[in-house]
């Protein structure tokens, strides 16, 4: 079964303006998608595409559920804050807009600490390193508030 990546629309993201961007790379059943987001209030543009996991290399790095989402994102020198803000901003529309989504990974190569500090300032978390079969990556995730709220400890569990 393919999972797809839900179609975000140009409101979607409260104070964000997107525009769908064509990728000759992607397949014809949508498991990626890619976008150019700006600021309501401004005219930068930054482009950022959405993967399904389960269609994509990262699957064989972490127990993935179906509708989990990956995020690859580049910020220009000196759009650091406002490419955070707009993962913020997109983590909490891509969960409403796909409630089954568990997590939203990024997966950037071990020496790209830029984009590992935007994803720290973007609400992520590092989760550990990866090797994929041409390179290795450092996983970041971000759970829905109502899954990382969840307590783990062995006297909250069902027995």
């Amino acid at each position: 079964m393919t999972t797809l990546v839900p179609a975000l629309e140009e409101t979607s993201v409260p104070g964000w303006r997107l525009r769908s961007l064509p990728d000759s790379s992607r397949p014809a059943r949508w498991t990626t998608r890619v976008y150019a987001a700006s600021p309501v209030e401004g005219a930068a543009e930054i482009e950022f595409s959405l993967h399904s996991v389960p269609e994509h290399p990262l699957r064989a790095c972490y127990p993935y559920g179906a509708h989990d989402l990956a995020v690859s994102i580049a910020a220009s020198a000196g759009g650091e804050g406002l490419a955070a803000r707009l993962l913020r901003d997109l983590v909490r529309a891509l969960f409403t807009a796909e409630p089954r989504c568990r997590r939203v990974i990024a997966a950037p190569e071990e020496d790209d600490t830029a984009t590992q500090l935007l994803l720290v300032e973007g609400g992520f978390l590092r989760v550990t390193e990866a090797d994929l079969p041409c390179r290795t990556v450092v996983l970041y995730a971000v759970e829905p508030p109502r899954l990382a709220g969840l307590s783990t400890a062995l006297d909250d569990m069902p027995h």
